[in-house]
């Protein structure tokens, strides 16, 4: 055989491999894509018995959505057959594995709080941070609080400053909250400032589920402009607005802080 002959023959033998293996990963991913069809459209259904056998079939493929839609049956026990916390957290944790992001915020979390696991701040740190470098404003939330609580991490209020202005930016409500919080009342002066608490306070958007909490901060920041007259206002409807099966420990901060204002001073913490 000739030397052109040869390479011909060479060519033509990669050109069928190239094509067989295009073919190959085109069926690969249209199966891929119908078996999330079919979980996606059971789960949206509200069939959920349908839906765990075509979920499991696709989670069982390594298709991260359908790890999670299945997850989500087993945690909050969509078919009414009970719920498994244990299958719930082994799928998240594929999931999470596999790149999704709000599972890698679920798995993290649930190491931060112990919620169905043993705590490891190690862990939460590290699987908040996969979510937090794909954006994720939850995951930035939680390590803004792990550097304010000193959770795994030595405490450091301008780090947690840093990723609660993160997921702010995405119009994250509690890092918004936070922030203004953080500025109206920490005792650092280097950190405390009027004019950025009444900036992101603001921002909150007050809804019935975050109303007495909402209303507890721009107090605050109403407190530290000097503005007693109405910190003393939003902290009393703040205090109303304190669901009936309030905590006694809750209640009594909330007074505490009425009183600061009713006697011209900032809350400090």
């Amino acid at each position: 055989m000739s030397a052109v002959l040869l390479m011909k023959f060479k060519l033509g033998i990669f050109f069928v491999i190239t094509l067989l293996l295009t073919v190959g990963c085109t069926d690969e991913r249209e199966v891929e894509y119908d078996l999330l069809s079919d979980c996606e459209n059971h789960f949206q259904a509200t069939s959920y018995k349908v839906a765990v056998e075509v979920c499991t079939e696709a989670a069982e493929n390594g298709i991260t959505e359908a790890q999670w839609l299945l997850a989500n049956i087993y945690e909050f026990d969509l078919t009414g057959e009970g719920a498994d916390p244990d299958n719930a957290f082994n799928w998240y944790l594929k999931a999470a594995e596999g790149g999704h992001m709000r599972a890698q915020t679920l798995v993290g979390e649930s190491y931060l709080h112990a919620t169905g696991v043993t705590q490891d701040f190690e862990q939460a740190f590290q699987w908040l941070n996969k979510a937090a470098r794909n954006g994720d404003p939850n995951a930035e939330f939680n390590i803004g609080y792990m550097y304010f609580a000193g959770k795994g991490r030595n405490k450091d209020i301008s780090a947690a400053l840093s990723w609660y202005r993160k997921a702010a930016t995405k119009d994250h409500l509690m890092s918004i909250n936070n922030l203004a919080w953080i500025y109206a009342t920490s005792k650092k002066k280097t950190i405390r400032s009027a004019k950025k608490a009444q900036y992101w306070a603001e921002k909150l958007v007050i809804s019935d589920d975050n109303r007495s909490v909402f209303l507890d901060t721009k107090a605050a920041a109403y407190a530290i402009a000097g503005d007693f007259i109405k910190a003393v206002e939003l902290q009393n409807e703040a205090i109303a607005n304190l669901p009936e099966e309030v905590e006694e420990s809750q209640l009594l901060e909330f007074q505490k802080h009425l009183e600061s204002y009713q006697q011209e001073k900032p809350w400090e913490e």
